[in-house]
């Protein structure tokens, strides 16, 4: 059974998860979700699961608000209905009128939108177990967390290139590594949660400790590299084994050579 500390707690009775119907198509419809949530109290963080590094959902978000009263009020009023009205920015012809002064109701009655431009949306809120320590640390969700490793020479063209102009110096291997991004994990990697899993508590036991998920998964990632056929491995391994295979047909030859010169 995990523990939480008094601090985690209090972050997690202020975390809602927040899903919208229809999707938000623009950044203006993404500002009016969180406009429509600050009306139950200040919104601390605001994270929209659409740019989640394993598995994106672009209908969902993460809501901190600063207090608890906020949350809890927020989510007794879910489902939450509210509409867009999307107005022409063109002036009509009566604005561009000389008369236009002269008709103000007719004008106002123009600048009324139409029903077709309503469009209405309906806001989900529900809790959440979304650690927020475990999404700084773990490597599945923070790729700039963790251990360093840098890209190989051997299987990497622009770190081959850089290692013959780069002298060796304890800094070398960084700067001949510009592929790297941190261990990325996948949504099918074990125990990394997706943004609607956290928002169901019975799906979000079980989830391993940061240095097992990167230990599991360094053994996937070695298990795909052996899968790997040796030509996407770069031009430079078969360089190598091309050279090998020459010099060691070359020494074969040579004895041979020499065995028949001291027959003779």
């Amino acid at each position: 059974m995990a523990f939480r500390s008094p601090s985690a707690l209090n972050l997690a009775s202020r975390t809602v998860h927040v899903k919208i119907y229809p999707t938000v198509r623009s950044f203006a419809e993404r500002r009016e979700v969180l406009r429509v949530l600050e009306q139950f109290g200040e919104v601390a963080m605001f994270r929209s699961f659409k740019y989640h590094p394993s598995t994106p959902v672009p209908n969902a978000f993460l809501t901190l608000f600063s207090t608890q009263t906020a949350a809890a009020e927020a989510l007794d009023q879910s489902p939450i209905r509210y509409s867009l009205m999307a107005l022409s920015s063109e002036p009509d012809a009566a604005s561009r009128s000389p008369l236009a002064s002269t008709s103000t109701s007719t004008s106002t009655a123009e600048e009324k939108p139409s029903p077709e431009n309503e469009k209405v949306f309906e806001l989900h809120i529900s809790t959440t177990i979304f650690d927020h320590d475990k999404y700084l640390n773990s490597p599945a969700t923070n790729p700039l967390h963790g251990p360093y490793q840098p890209a190989s020479p051997a299987t990497s063209y622009i770190a081959s290139s850089l290692d013959e102009v780069i002298p060796p110096s304890l800094w070398a291997a960084g700067l001949k590594d510009w592929e790297t991004d941190g261990f990325r994990l996948t949504a099918r990697d074990r125990g990394t949660p997706t943004p609607d899993s956290e928002a169901r508590p019975e799906q979000g036991q079980g989830h391993m400790r940061t240095g097992i998920e990167w230990k599991v998964s360094q053994r996937e990632r070695k298990r795909q590299g052996m899968a790997v056929p040796e030509i996407m491995k770069g031009l430079r391994p078969m360089k190598e084994a091309y050279e090998k295979r020459e010099q060691v047909m070359n020494d074969a030859s040579f004895a041979k050579r020499m065995e028949k010169t001291w027959k003779y």
